[in-house]
């Protein structure tokens, strides 16, 4: 991507301190993909960004390119998911950082998730996401029952080698 600034709504799915008063944010989005950001003193308690920047917080972000990584400049909280399925999020989010190919757009592994945090069902973004994935056929998702659908998308995972 070019210099300049980019603005996209995303979530947040990881959250790790560095240094004294730096994150690194892990921020699943439509647009970018899955993104890395380093939030520049946003663990001081004078940071404006501080109160926007918490674990599985929807919200609208701001940032540039720098050197070597993205830099946070703004952020707009927007909601939060956290109580919504806890930890059917939490496996939710693990599964696209681990599947996801990385920085890229990706709509239609975004609307399978936005699919799921409207539903909370996520059996359905499993084989969802894994057929987007092209671990499973989709016709296979359609003609299955529930219980099979789990056998397809564990033999899925596994034949996937990630």
């Amino acid at each position: 991507m070019a210099n300049g600034l980019y603005q996209t709504e995303g979530i947040i799915f990881n959250s790790q301190d560095q240094g004294e008063a730096d994150k690194v944010l892990t921020i699943y989005t439509k647009e970018f993909g899955m993104l890395k950001l380093f939030a520049r003193g946003t663990r001081r308690s004078s940071s404006k960004l501080n109160k926007f920047l918490n674990l599985f917080t929807y919200g609208k972000f701001g940032f540039v390119s720098g050197k070597d990584s993205w830099h946070l400049i703004d952020a707009e909280d927007l909601g939060r998911f956290d109580k919504i399925y806890e930890p059917e999020f939490g496996r939710v989010s693990n599964f696209i950082k681990r599947f996801s190919p990385g920085e890229g757009e990706e709509p239609k592994l975004w609307d399978a998730f936005w699919d799921f945090t409207r539903t909370g069902d996520e059996l359905l973004f499993y084989a969802k996401a894994l057929s987007i994935l092209g671990y499973l056929d989709e016709k296979e998702i359609q003609t299955h029952s529930r219980e099979n659908l789990a056998q397809l998308i564990s033999g899925a995972i596994a034949s996937s080698q990630l």
